[in-house]
């Protein structure tokens, strides 16, 4: 989801593999969309295994100012920022007590999630934008740019930064990984992968015919993912088989997000998709006026989903029909995440949104110094942790 303006090298590389022309404004970011990201997505809400602070209600989304912004939810009010040496495209994760997020910088920072004092920093040796993860204990974070047109995924110490492994794929990767059940799913050049979560060793990979920009979601057993062949793919956790796969009309950098048997994806063919999560079959879909880069999320029945037509969607998940939508002044590219009562989303247009999720009316807005293709996160009072499609993780 990055413009041209970052690295056209890296885009005339992308050429080399018969990127069509379109694909230059997401040829890094997707996955915020990226990814993700990615980070990839909590379809709803989910509570972190670790516990977390409680008697906070703020919201984190990065920016192309460089700044990590911690937002106060429900007013709106900045409670602080943190500033990295480049731009922050990378959607923010929560564990431990911290904030953790990857900036283009080349580094991994966690922070003090009350303070926003930097507690350590990781150099990466690349570029990131797609979203970290936590899990027990252990940062996962990576699968970004390097001299030589490889990718690397990092396990790191929570506590210290400390490397426990890395793995190493060829070509440029901005996917953001989703860690279950032990194995570690990320998406690669062309390939999706499952590693060993304690090691870093790889279990299998599956192949799919272009650039795997999508970030995984596990559920029931399953991975889904989307690629940039234009379509969905389900994948058996355990093997790396695949079960089936869904055709669009456009490339599939949207993270899938499951909920209630159903998967639901964005595409650059302007279409939102809700496909059967077992067989693959078309439930419905939603065309919008604008490609789809931004990962959907699923609160209380509704899909909320960004578009490059500047607008946040609500729809019904079960038949389809949109119950409202809402406008902002650019291209959504990042992916919303939905609380009990607001929904919030990034646009290009450098402003972070608060949406009432009934009427689809503004709550406030906060107005940033650069584009935001991260993704937000939120913290509530309760210590319950509300993340966006972008990581792959199901409720």
């Amino acid at each position: 989801m990055v413009c041209k303006v970052l690295l056209k090298g890296i885009c005339r590389f992308y050429q080399r593999f018969n990127c069509i022309q379109k694909k230059q404004m997401s040829c890094f970011m997707k996955k915020i969309i990226l990814p993700f990201l990615g980070l990839a997505v909590l379809a709803g809400c989910s509570k972190t295994k670790d516990p977390m602070p409680k008697g906070i209600d703020a919201v984190f989304v990065g920016s192309s100012d460089n700044k990590l912004y911690a937002i106060h939810s429900k007013t709106g009010a900045k409670l602080w920022e943190f500033t990295a040496k480049s731009a922050v495209h990378s959607s923010p994760a929560l564990g431990n007590g911290l904030v953790i997020l990857g900036s283009s910088d080349e580094n991994v920072y966690t922070l003090d999630i009350q303070t926003g004092a930097k507690v350590w920093e990781f150099a990466s040796g690349m570029r990131i934008s797609s979203a970290p993860f936590y899990a027990d204990g252990t940062v996962y974070a990576g699968m970004g740019s390097t001299s030589n047109f490889t990718s690397k995924l990092y396990a790191l110490n929570v506590v210290n930064g400390s490397k426990k492994w890395e793995f190493s794929a060829d070509g440029l990767n901005v996917s953001s990984c989703t860690v279950v059940n032990g194995k570690v799913y990320v998406g690669g050049f062309t390939n999706l992968y499952a590693l060993d979560a304690q090691t870093g060793k790889k279990q299998w990979e599956f192949v799919t015919g272009t650039g795997v920009d999508s970030s995984p979601a596990v559920a029931d057993g399953m991975v889904y993912i989307g690629s940039n062949d234009f379509n969905v793919y389900a994948v058996d956790a355990l093997t790396g088989t695949k079960k089936w796969q869904f055709a669009t009309g456009g490339e599939v950098s949207s993270s899938p997000t499951v909920a209630n048997g159903t998967v639901y994806v964005g595409s650059f063919d302007r279409k939102l998709y809700a496909l059967d999560a077992k067989t693959g079959t078309k439930q419905w879909e939603l065309r919008t006026d604008g490609p789809l880069l931004s990962s959907p999320v699923v609160s209380k029945g509704i899909v909320y989903i960004g578009s490059n037509d500047n607008k946040l969607y609500a729809v019904d998940a079960k038949t389809g029909a949109k119950k409202w939508e809402f406008w902002t002044s650019n291209r959504i590219q990042s992916s919303p995440v939905a609380s009990d009562s607001l929904v919030y989303v990034g646009s290009l247009d450098n402003k972070l949104y608060a949406v009432d999720i009934q009427s689809g009316a503004k709550k406030w807005d906060f107005q940033t110094g650069g584009s935001i293709y991260s993704s937000p996160v939120i913290l509530n009072a309760k210590g319950t942790v509300y993340s966006a499609g972008v990581s792959g993780a199901q409720q």
